[in-house]
């Protein structure tokens, strides 16, 4: 089995028909059917409904207690297309959330995160203001994108902090009484960070933390520069105004530039993946709140097949404990993880071009599964790109390694599923599509699965 083997030996699913599910396991439709194929109710065709409605009456559909009760909080405990909000379903990550806390609250210093996609650096953050409320830090929250600026950004922003808290500024005074805000003391149109510095600069009797999400997605560059004239100023000044800024990058230069005369005044802090034990604990809370069971060993697969994403975890516990209470199951077992992957490789797929999804029918992922899974995994870098070197060292076994650049050289190079940059000292690789790594490694995991559970029924037979 190569690079899956001792991943998938000991999995396999209970089936009894040789061929797949059991009657037993079988997974049942996804959406609750009644009714003819126009609502109504007769004889028609099976018709999907939702499973409930959003306010007002109880569930439409009858199902046991336990699974109603258990689905309603899966869908808070598995959270894969939203942040994590609810610091009760926020698992893992308090080490460095404990630094993120020192560095801002002891250090005075403002904060670069920065990490690959879907690592959990927006939940983070969000867990990160709640905690700074209860404070009572102001918290201004932004979220980047390509055409942001800057003035538009904070003016925003300061919408939300009151001139009370400016010096020689009485709680009586009539701006004060009537609500206004630090957006009025801003010039009328564009300023920069040096106005926005002078501003800052006047604030007492409170601290303001300002969050910048997705700095990454910024194309002005303009805003860069005024955002390191601003982590400058405001430190210079001792102002009590600190920044967080995180992104996807694989460093602190990558996201803010390197610009000497700041690198004192700001610490970076990279997420890395999840470890199995952080993995376990969002499982774990999984089940507490839905009163579930996840059979043992399950937690190890699901680390294994997340590769350390707390998205792709999510996504994995999200799927296979829906499938478990489908078949009115309060145990998730090896069988749901696998039915899972069906689903996401059929999400994934969804997400490529059409061309991507066109070029990757035409390579043999079963007979190469053990090298793509090594190719993707190398892959799932915050910016996609990696070396030969890279992909050599990421393998112990140095034959299989030079046997996964040769596959890559020799077919995905040139069936165009594979960028190349020759620019570096090292030519590096990225596949052309952003989500292609993912579903390689998603695909190569199915192929996996279905190979070992296919030895099970030859060796029975």
């Amino acid at each position: 089995m190569g690079f899956f083997n001792s991943l998938f030996s000991g999995w396999r699913r209970k089936s009894d028909d040789g061929n797949g599910w059991s009657d037993e396991g079988r997974p049942p439709p996804l959406y609750a059917v009644e009714g003819g194929a126009d609502g109504s109710e007769g004889n028609g065709p099976s018709f999907p409904r939702f499973r409930e409605p959003v306010v007002g009456r109880g569930p439409r559909h009858e199902e046991p207690a336990d699974v109603a009760g258990a689905r309603i909080a899966l869908r808070n405990a598995f959270t894969p297309a939203q942040p994590v909000t609810d610091r009760r379903m926020f698992a893992g990550r308090l080490q460095i959330l404990s630094r993120l806390i020192e560095v801002i609250e002891d250090r005075l210093s403002h904060v670069v995160v920065f990490g690959e996609r879907g690592i959990g650096k927006t939940s983070l953050l969000h867990i990160l203001a709640g905690l700074a409320e209860e404070s009572r830090y102001f918290v201004l929250r932004g979220t980047c994108g390509a055409g942001s600026r800057f003035d538009e950004m904070f003016r925003r922003l300061l919408e939300d902090v009151p001139v009370l808290y400016l010096k020689n500024m009485s709680p009586t005074d009539h701006v004060v009484e009537e609500g206004a805000t630090l957006a009025s003391r801003l010039p009328a149109g564009p300023f920069d960070a040096r106005e926005l510095s002078d501003l800052f600069g006047q604030i007492t009797g409170t601290r303001i933390l300002i969050i910048l999400d997705e700095y990454d997605r910024l194309e002005n560059e303009q805003f860069r520069q005024y955002t390191a004239e601003l982590i400058k100023n405001l430190s210079d000044r001792a102002a009590p105004v600190q920044l967080v800024i995180a992104g996807v990058s694989s460093n602190l230069h990558e996201l803010i530039g390197y610009i000497p005369s700041i690198r004192r005044n700001v610490i970076g802090l990279p997420v890395p993946r999840l470890s199995a034990d952080e993995v376990q604990s969002i499982i774990r809370i999984g089940e507490t709140s839905a009163g579930m069971i996840f059979e043992p060993q399950v937690a190890d697969l699901v680390y294994a097949l997340s590769n350390g994403s707390p998205y792709m975890t999510r996504l994995i516990c999200h799927h296979a404990s829906s499938i478990a209470l489908d078949a009115s199951r309060m145990s998730v077992t090896h069988g749901d993880v696998e039915a899972s992957l069906n689903r996401m490789v059929e999400e994934a797929e969804g997400r490529l071009t059409f061309a991507t999804a066109q070029r990757v029918r035409r390579i043999d992922i079963a007979a190469n599964a053990h090298l793509l899974g090594i190719i993707a995994r190398v892959a799932s870098t915050p910016d996609g790109w990696f070396s030969r070197s890279e992909l050599l060292e990421a393998v112990p076994d140095t034959a299989q390694g030079k046997s996964a650049l040769a596959l890559m050289e020799s077919e995905l190079i040139v069936a165009g599923l594979v960028d190349t940059d020759p620019s570096e000292p090292e030519p590096r690789f990225r596949f052309i599509d952003e989500g292609l790594a993912n579903y390689l490694w998603m695909m190569v995991a199915r192929t996996q699965f279905h190979a070992v559970d296919t030895g099970a029924v030859k060796a029975r037979a």
